[in-house]
């Protein structure tokens, strides 16, 4: 078959093949079973079946050497998921690209047919051996969510046995590809294209998809990366007026290079009462903004605009506002009655705000103006995923919306009261509705100064990589905040370097909560070490590799850099082909190191070997002409002689 190809059956199934990959039997699903259509129409380039759930056309085409799978339904009102593929036969595929719902994934690369694997958005299938590669997807995010699965084919199939036709052979695995109507669909809706794209590997295949998906949702892309201060991770919910002034004399006369300074949660004794100050902002958030701004610096805001407590002045004036279940009892999403008390409120059950409610709506305007008007900037708006209720499971003021579209109603009015100047930080949120809106998403959970436990970076080192396909292209990524401090930490000296370099070379958003002023002078070289410049794009050469290792690569205008991280307990050795990666043979390598010694620059090499401990990690400074004085950051030549 040629590189990319569909073809219609005259049983009523589409057949599409890119680059060795084939999907066949392709046939409409409502709600998890075969459409029982009464009636099949099929033509050279779509199928049209009848049946009493509804009626569904499905049109193939090909454009730019992409296939097209055009979904229609009439009807359908009852439904709550359509698959236009379902339970449809891969042939070809090794492995699977999956990408997670939203923050914390999971996101991945598994072996094809090893249990089911579940993907939001879109989807990688890699052939085997490593050779050619697919990438299905949605474009159009601004209705429905879409999900893709890759399931171990049942034991019938796998006899090479199928009941559509038994000339299919064995099978490895099924592939099912839809969207979540929401019990929403009335009338006639014409569903967003499914895009089937080759490519020669997962990632590259990936990352093109991002391209073509940003490009039509007109993605917010920045050519600097942001580069803030945040109080959460070393105050958390007491921060206060006080503290901020003291860190804002503290980092006068430093050149932090820091944009913004971020108040984050603590303000406000009730979640949802956002224009209600408490103690620790005795001149409210005004005052705050004004100190931040005539230090120099712009001022970030942390809020949670879907959230709204039970003991909340919103709440007991307008019980209305609230989204609830279908018996009218309120969506309770979170409580806490016992201790620790979320963030020290008193609140004991948290609800969701209503945005399609025009009171709720307004409210949610009003907020965001005011702190527009107080001068902020920077807002970090955090457990979004609470707007996603699905519409068929609650009840809304408007309930002919779907979630995607109640979510992005609230952040129309956000971005319409902030302005297209202001940055705009998603947290705890769905990826795909948000490209276009977004300026920076957080891809991974808390993390803490601690190794292991709950907010260890076990999270971020898995995610980080998988995530950064599309850093840079729907928004920059977000991987948390940077732990520098050398007190109040449990975190070794190797540790802190290994995760505040990977953050950094990931080409993301770096942020720390640390006060600047009160670190070692070695943490606080680090920190500018890891100052973030222009907009970058990592290379990680091994992705699919099923290392061990976390490898990342830049090839920049003085030099390249590698960096391997061993997230694991255990040593493990490493060995890469410096030609192989970067293409030039016998390099220079610098390794940095933590000491405050000269550059010691070994000969010229094409490799490099090494045993890297329990996380641990190692960056090299790859040149074609020998360092003489250590580099003092990651994306310039600053302080560097030529021999």
């Amino acid at each position: 078959m040629p590189a990319s190809e569909f073809a219609v059956r005259s049983n009523g199934t589409i057949d599409i093949s890119i680059n060795g990959i084939r999907i066949t039997g392709i046939f409409p699903y409502i709600d998890e079973k075969a459409l029982a259509a009464h009636s099949i129409t099929v033509s050279a380039d779509s199928v049209r079946y009848e049946a009493e759930a509804g009626v569904v056309t499905l049109r193939v085409s090909s454009s730019d050497g992409l296939i097209v799978l055009s979904t229609e339904i009439e009807g359908c009102s009852n439904a709550h998921d359509i698959e236009p593929a379902g339970m449809a036969v891969i042939e070809g595929a090794e492995k699977v690209y999956i990408q997670g719902f939203g923050m914390g994934g999971p996101s991945g690369i598994f072996r094809a047919g090893d249990g089911e694997h579940v993907s939001h958005g879109i989807i990688g299938l890699g052939g085997r051996s490593g050779e050619g590669a697919a990438a299905v997807y949605t474009a159009d995010h601004t209705r429905f969510g879409s999900v893709y699965r890759v399931s171990s084919c049942p034991s019938m199939f796998r006899d090479g046995w199928s009941p559509e036709d038994p000339s299919l052979g064995r099978c490895s695995c099924l592939f099912s590809a839809g969207f979540n109507l929401e019990g929403t669909a009335s009338g006639r809706t014409v569903l967003p294209d499914i895009y089937f794209a080759g490519g020669d590997d997962l990632a590259s295949c990936m990352h093109d998809a991002a391209e073509r998906i940003a490009a039509r949702a007109h993605a917010r892309i920045h050519d600097k990366s942001t580069y803030h201060w945040c109080s959460w991770y070393y105050y958390y919910e007491n921060f206060s007026q006080g503290h901020l002034e003291d860190l804002l004399r503290g980092l006068e006369g430093n050149d932090t290079g820091f944009r913004h300074i971020q108040v984050d949660a603590g303000y406000t004794d009730h979640i949802g009462d956002w224009l209600i100050f408490n103690h620790r902002y005795p001149g409210g958030l005004r005052q705050a903004s004004e100190s931040i701004t005539e230090a120099g610096y712009e001022a970030g805001i942390w809020i949670a605009p879907f959230m709204i407590g039970d003991m909340s002045q919103t709440y007991r004036d307008h019980p209305d506002w609230i989204v609830r279940n279908r018996d009218g009892s309120p969506r309770t999403v979170f409580t806490s009655y016992t201790e620790p008390k979320l963030w020290g409120n008193t609140d004991n059950d948290y609800y969701i705000l209503d945005v399609t409610h025009p009171g709720a709506a307004e409210y949610l305007r009003e907020v965001f103006r005011t702190y527009r008007g107080y001068g902020f900037t920077l807002f970090k708006t955090d457990f979004i995923m609470w707007g996603m209720a699905d519409s068929s499971l609650v009840s809304r003021y408007d309930d002919s919306l779907t979630s995607v579209e109640v979510l992005r109603m609230a952040f129309k009015i956000i971005r319409e009261e902030i302005g297209e100047e202001s940055y705009l930080l998603a947290s705890i949120a769905p990826f795909m509705p948000l490209v276009g809106i977004a300026d920076g998403m957080r891809i991974a959970g808390d993390i803490g100064a601690k190794w292991d436990g709950p907010y260890g970076p076990a999270n971020l080192l898995h995610e980080l990589p998988y995530d950064n396909y599309f850093n840079n292209i729907f928004w920059q990524n977000d991987p948390d905040a940077v732990i520098l401090r050398d007190f109040a930490t449990h975190l070794t000296d190797d540790e802190t370097m290994s995760l505040a370099l990977l953050q950094a070379l990931s080409g993301g958003i770096v942020t720390t909560s640390d006060p600047v002023h009160e670190l070692a002078q070695s943490r606080r070289d680090l920190l500018d070490f890891i100052r973030p410049d222009e907009a970058v794009r990592a290379g990680f050469p091994y992705l699919a590799d099923e290392r061990e290792e976390i490898v990342i690569t830049h090839t920049l205008h003085d030099w390249n850099l590698l960096y391997a991280l061993n997230p694991s307990d255990h040593p493990i050795s490493v060995h890469y082909d410096l030609a192989e990666i970067f293409g030039t043979r016998a390099l220079f390598q610098y390794r940095l190191s933590r000491e405050d010694d000269d550059v010691i620059m070994p000969g010229r090499g094409s490799f490099f070997s090494g045993v890297l401990a329990p996380h641990e990690s190692v960056l090299l400074f790859i040149t074609e002409e020998p360092l003489t004085v250590k580099p003092t950051d990651l994306w310039h030549r600053t302080q560097v002689n030529s021999r």
